[in-house]
């Protein structure tokens, strides 16, 4: 079309308004590729891990029935005192052995149809009292427990946490729990003193039982004194 002007007349494409402006909100996409997707929320952090159960007990499988202490429940009276029996024979079996050692090197500590000797009778008490000490306290530190304890499933630790005894908790349990019944026993071959210590130790053991029966932890006497706990492991009761 000419102008009248003669030269040609430049005719301009209508806009196309609206559809434009959409057309150049969207997107570019790769050619051939997936559209476009919108942005994803970053992965949730993972859960922290629960906490480990407090203390040192070496606890077994099952499910928590004492607080603080997994997989393990007070030790009764009844399985205490089998323990306490069998380590007693135990020991009876060593002081026996340390016995006939002094009768062999000249010492009669009452073992024989002999009067005793009362140098015999000191020696032998000081080297029972280091036995039974010894024995009781190393199965105490470094398998938490004694040989009886071990037969039943029994373990001692400090309380409420099961962490392994200290060398003084070890010693402060061994003395309030044996040690009058070891120089009872250290002493029985002489005349009037054995007799009385024994008839005393006697009744400091009943005085054990009754404490260790009577509390709800189990801790008898020589426990709090020493501020351990036995326990038994659940799968065992």
């Amino acid at each position: 079309m000419l102008a009248p002007s003669g030269a040609p007349e430049l005719v301009l494409a209508p806009k196309r308004g609206r559809e434009s402006e959409v057309m150049a909100e969207e997107p570019m996409s790769t050619p051939g590729g997936p559209p476009p997707s919108p942005a994803e929320p970053p992965p949730a952090p993972p859960p922290a891990p629960a906490p480990a159960p407090m203390g040192g007990w070496q606890a077994p499988p099952p499910a928590a029935t004492l607080p603080g202490i997994p997989g393990f429940v007070y030790a009764d009276v009844p399985n205490r005192f089998i323990a306490l029996i069998i380590d007693a024979i135990v020991m009876g079996l060593i002081f026996v052995v340390i016995g006939i050692v002094l009768v062999a090197v000249g010492l009669d500590a009452g073992f024989t149809v002999t009067n005793a000797d009362f140098v015999a009778s000191v020696v032998y008490a000081i080297l029972s009292l280091v036995v039974g000490a010894g024995y009781f306290i190393y199965t105490w530190t470094s398998m938490r427990a004694s040989v009886g304890m071990r037969v039943l499933g029994m373990q001692v630790g400090n309380a409420f946490d099961g962490k392994t005894l200290t060398m003084d908790q070890a010693t402060k349990r061994w003395l309030a729990l044996w040690g009058p019944s070891t120089i009872s026993g250290a002493l029985t071959s002489v005349s009037g003193i054995g007799t009385a210590i024994g008839f005393i130790v006697f009744l400091y053991l009943v005085y054990l039982l009754y404490t260790t029966a009577t509390s709800p932890t189990k801790q008898g006497f020589h426990d709090k004194y020493a501020n351990t706990v036995v326990v038994k492991a659940a799968r065992a009761v």
